[in-house]
């Protein structure tokens, strides 16, 4: 999926605003099958972005698959939390929001962070299907 410089211009300016307002130690916009469009992460957090951003098509998978088992449509956002990190994904539209942190008591206001810009994102930028 290739973007138009308007496109990643103003996806830019979003994935700039989330880590202006949160604490994240890595952020990534994905595509909804797994591939990397931009990747962050601070010095020293040691992953590698490629596998960063395939686990999101895992997960969201094995998410979607779980809301629709139970009846539920759309799955929004999931959040993994280990015993000292957690990631969340977020659908945002035609792309995904993945960000994670070792920051537990940071992960409410990264929630309402990430649900707050990847509604933005998917406003501007919804699926097609």
């Amino acid at each position: 999926m290739s973007l138009t410089p308007e496109e990643a211009e103003s996806l830019s300016k979003f994935l700039g605003n989330i880590t202006e307002h949160s604490e994240l130690e890595a952020l990534a916009l994905i595509t909804r099958e797994g591939l990397r469009l931009a990747f962050s992460a601070v010095p020293g957090y040691n992953i590698d972005p490629d596998l960063f951003s395939s686990l999101s098509a895992v997960v969201v998978q094995s998410s979607s698959d779980a809301i629709s088992t139970l009846g539920y449509h759309d799955m929004l956002e999931t959040i993994i939390r280990g015993e000292n990190a957690f990631i969340i994904l977020s659908d945002a539209g035609r792309f995904l929001l993945m960000g994670a942190s070792r920051n537990i008591e940071d992960l409410g206001k990264i929630v309402s962070v990430f649900r707050y810009y990847s509604g933005e994102i998917r406003k501007r930028y919804p699926k097609i299907d």
